[in-house]
């Protein structure tokens, strides 16, 4: 994944865990999350299938990020390159903000 260190991004992006998976859900680095295997392996299939989405509905070439939330928390999953995908998560969605402007910065769009 480059120079790009998970545990770093998660402290300055202010998310509370994270992953690093590729296209095929398997993880690659995971801090601080349980059940890293499953929630990559559902975050890749999200991935594909949403890209799929966007290429049928909006002739979109590609999806660069995706954005669950709820009330309970905020997930990002952002295509860092070809081979790997970085999913950060946090409990209070007022930190979506900070995740998407760290991910903006260290991740080429």
């Amino acid at each position: 994944m480059g120079k790009v260190n998970l545990k770093t991004l998660i402290e300055e992006s202010k998310a509370d865990s994270g992953l690093v998976f590729n296209a095929e859900g398997h993880v690659l680095d995971s801090h601080n999350i349980s059940n890293e295997n499953n929630i990559a392996a559902m975050a890749a299939v999200i991935v594909t299938m949403s890209s799929e989405f966007f290429q049928d509905a909006l002739n979109s070439k590609t999806l660069n990020q995706l954005v669950l939330a709820s009330d309970e928390g905020v997930s990002v999953i952002n295509k860092y390159d070809d081979d790997h995908i970085v999913c950060l998560l946090a409990e209070d969605i007022s930190k979506l903000a900070i995740i998407k402007l760290t991910l903006k910065k260290i991740i080429p769009q």
